[in-house]
């Protein structure tokens, strides 16, 4: 008979599973390859990898425990965790999360919304509907947190769906709702804010190869991939959910999204500030350093930084007017700190915290290069562009199983010193890792936006639509990731140790 473990006795046995390890491990003699206190480090993160991979506290929570857990085992001080805090990719998180709270604040994502579903390309077509839905939602992740893209995005779909009593086994609602999660995911590979996981990616190739990807160097890259990509999905869909039949024409009475697009009223003055403020700081992450050098301005060079420009022009919500307050006659700003508030990336930067530090330790305890000659030796007589593949193949499918802040933090480092060893380019390569971790389209515990998408499409979606269409596409992006970093990266990157 089947022994049945309760709740309770099963969060006990996770809980446990991290210090028992720890135990177990930081006492073994170091193996080859790795610094005197390699054992120490590895036997660190794997207590914090076995309560992420567990889920026993949320991320956040774990995150924070790296503080003690690393400071116990004497292999980094607390100061130097929290050193982390001044770090330029925290920095751009701060900042970009307020510039996208003002888009929220002025209501202009859900205009944007209603936009992709008025646009005249549709004309009455299912699958153009679904192709402006698909692109709509993925361009949009590559400036704005996914996952409120895809709690919006799922949440109009399914409004729209009931309102006009669509079938609840209708393929096109089943394609939206499943989009509203994988668009955004894969989007948020874009441009460095567009995802979580990207900060960290950057934060770590600067620690493992002491090189910055600026914001131009990421987008460069993840641009195409994700233009790439979204004509992938988009035809993904047309297999694994097809619209056939009735469901070639839109079942959507066009007078129903117009009325909605309608009911928003014109474009207000709060829109137009939320859209010049994210505009401007774009042109800035892209070209500032350039047009500061253009100038001569050599102070301007760091002070056009991604990270700068995005806390100046977070700063600059709060300093543009919106209108008077008829009551008080007192100017009303774009943004006050108790809107930025809800905004700002809290739970990102604490994430940040662990993730950097995991980072820092298996670095510290040479962890990385035992790991990268472990692969080589199982590689044998592979070459260094099918062992870059098989890796980056093995990160996309990981990521469907493992947070994908963890997964960066854990690879990253090893990929660097696999380049270093097989000779190929180190930050091309761990970009396209860095790519992969963005992919986790299957199942709700490895994705917030799947499990966003998951909840919101209620009875118009089902876990197989996910498993089956993020499969698909979580093998052909990562395919696709490396094709783009193997032979684009190195004309794009400067050449590595110039």
């Amino acid at each position: 008979m089947a022994v049945r473990i309760s709740p309770s006795v099963k969060q006990l046995l996770c809980f446990l599973s991290g210090p028992i390890a720890c135990v177990f491990i930081k006492d073994l003699p170091p193996m080859d390859g790795m610094a005197p206190q390699g054992m120490t480090c590895l036997a660190g993160c794997v207590w914090l990898m076995l309560w992420w991979l567990t889920d026993i506290f949320s991320m956040p929570v774990t995150s924070i425990m790296s503080i003690p857990i690393f400071g116990f085992l004497g292999v980094l001080t607390p100061a130097k965790v929290f050193s982390v805090l001044g770090d330029p990719s925290m920095m751009l998180i701060f900042g970009a999360t307020i510039i996208v709270g003002l888009w929220k604040e002025s209501n202009f994502i859900e205009r944007y919304a209603y936009w992709c579903f008025n646009f005249p390309f549709v004309k009455g077509s299912s699958k153009r509907l679904l192709f402006v839905f698909i692109f709509g939602v993925g361009l949009m992740s590559a400036i704005a947190p996914n996952v409120p893209l895809a709690i919006l995005f799922v949440s109009i779909a399914v409004m729209i769906g009931r309102a006009c009593q669509l079938d609840k086994k209708s393929n096109l609602m089943r394609s939206l709702c499943v989009f509203s999660a994988i668009a955004p995911a894969v989007g948020g590979a874009a441009t460095p804010i567009g995802g979580a996981p990207n900060m960290v990616v950057i934060a770590l190739i600067a620690t493992s190869l002491q090189y910055s990807i600026t914001f131009w160097e990421w987008s460069a890259l993840g641009i195409p991939l994700v233009l790439i990509a979204l004509f992938v999905i988009f035809f993904i869909s047309g297999f694994a959910l097809p619209l056939k039949g009735k469901e070639a024409n839109l079942p959507v009475p066009e007078e129903y999204l117009r009325k909605k697009l309608e009911d928003l009223g014109p474009i207000t003055r709060y829109e137009h500030i939320a859209i010049f403020v994210m505009v401007f700081a774009f042109i800035l992450w892209c070209f500032g350093p350039q047009l500061a050098n253009l100038i001569g301005w050599k102070a301007g060079v760091k002070m056009l930084s991604a990270p700068v420009v995005a806390v100046f022009m977070g700063a600059m919500t709060f300093l543009i007017p919106l209108r008077k307050d008829e009551k008080s006659g007192k100017i009303i700003f774009s943004m006050n700190w108790e809107q930025a508030l809800k905004h700002i990336g809290w739970g990102i930067l604490v994430i940040q915290i662990g993730t950097l530090s995991f980072g820092n330790v298996l670095l510290m305890g040479g962890l990385d290069k035992w790991a990268a000659n472990q692969i080589q030796v199982l590689a044998g007589d592979l070459s260094g562009a099918w062992v870059w593949f098989i890796f980056v193949v093995i990160t996309g499918l990981a990521s469907q199983v493992v947070t994908n802040l963890a997964l960066a933090a854990l690879l990253i480092p090893i990929m660097a010193n696999l380049a270093i060893g097989y000779g190929f380019h180190p930050i091309a390569a761990c970009l396209s890792v860095g790519f992969a971790c963005n992919i986790a389209t299957c199942f709700p515990f490895s994705s917030l936006t799947v499990a966003a998408a998951m909840v919101g499409g209620g009875e118009y979606v089902h876990s197989r639509d996910f498993l089956i269409t993020g499969l698909i596409t979580t093998i052909s992006i990562s395919i696709i990731s490396f094709l783009l970093c193997y032979y684009l990266g190195p004309v794009l990157l400067p050449a590595w140790g110039a």
